[in-house]
Parts: C-alpha cells; structure tokens; sequence
C-alpha cells in the first residue's frame, strides 16, 4: 500500500496582504452556506479521485477527507468554508478551521473542478482562504499537503510560505 509522503506549509498572517490577480468577472468567491454541503462534498471528492497524484492514495486519504467535510459542515454552526463560483455552479471550495492550535487550517486544501485548472483559481481561493483566517484572529495558518503534489509545487509555497517536510504519517488530515 502507498502512504501519502506529507508536506506542511506556513504562513505568518500578522501582516499578510496577498497580491493576487482579480478573477473574470464571471468567477466569485464566497462563504459556503449549510445547503451548499452536498455540491461541496461532491466538488472535493472528484478532486482528489480525479486527479492522478491523489488517486492511488484515495483509500488512505479518503476518511481524512470524510472527516474535513463533517466538521466543516457541522450543523451546530455556519460552515467555515469558501466556494469557488463561476455564475451560479460551485466548481471549488477549501474547507477551513479557525482552531488556534490546529496543525492544519486548510482541511480540504484548494479543490478545483478539473475542467477549471490552470486558471489560478486555487491559488486566488488559498488567497482568500488565508484572509479569512486572518479576520478570525488568527497569526499563523498551516496547510498540509502530499510532498511532489502540485498544490505543494504550485501553490501552497505562494504568499510568504515556509515549507516543512513531515516524517511521519499525518495524523490530522488535510491536504
């Protein structure tokens, strides 16, 4: 069996002030409300199932990823949860935990519908996302990732990130 090689990445968020490129018009960012659970849950699962990095690993990481969304969607309290819209369809979201002592913030990681890479609308969501964590009061987010994946190549080390390798298996989801 694989087992998921991790990476931890982190940001100082005192003065964090992203520069990121606006989105097209037609693209938003906003709160996840309770109703948008299942296109949530179902944008993050063909995330990770479609993507051939996450793929072989699927069976490992797939109660992390059960877990995320249940907590993120806890009906006791409004989700902490961005989505990425283009009109009116969710096509990503990153599910969030403003847990000061939290080893990893960004519980889903930045999930974007396939047909929607390479448009750097994960990298404007992990902005956002950051942000948002900021507003909670928090001074530093962290996010973990499989080690080689894009997100840890492309995306995780923008905006002032401080890479860590992990030498044992992650215990605390996310990705």
């Amino acid at each position: 069996m694989n087992t998921v090689k991790w990476v931890r990445f982190s940001w100082d968020l005192t003065n964090f002030d992203p520069v990121c490129p606006p989105l097209p018009s037609s693209f938003a960012i906003r709160r996840a409300v309770l109703e948008d659970r299942e296109t949530v849950s179902s944008v993050v699962m063909s995330s990770f199932t479609l993507d051939s990095e996450w793929n072989p690993f699927f069976r490992e990481i797939r109660p992390l990823i059960e877990s995320a969304l249940a907590d993120v969607f806890d009906e006791k309290r409004e989700p902490f949860c961005l989505v990425v819209t283009h009109g009116v369809r969710i096509i990503g979201a990153l599910g969030l935990t403003a847990e000061p002592d939290a080893q990893n913030h960004l519980l889903t990681g930045p999930c974007i519908a396939l047909e929607y890479h390479n448009r750097g609308l994960a990298s404007a969501l992990l902005a956002q996302s950051l942000l948002a964590l900021r507003d909670t009061g928090a001074i530093t987010a962290r996010g973990l990732t499989k080690l080689g994946s894009t997100g840890a190549q492309f995306i995780y080390p923008k905006f002032g990130a401080v890479r860590v390798l992990e030498d044992k298996r992650a215990q605390m989801g996310g990705f």
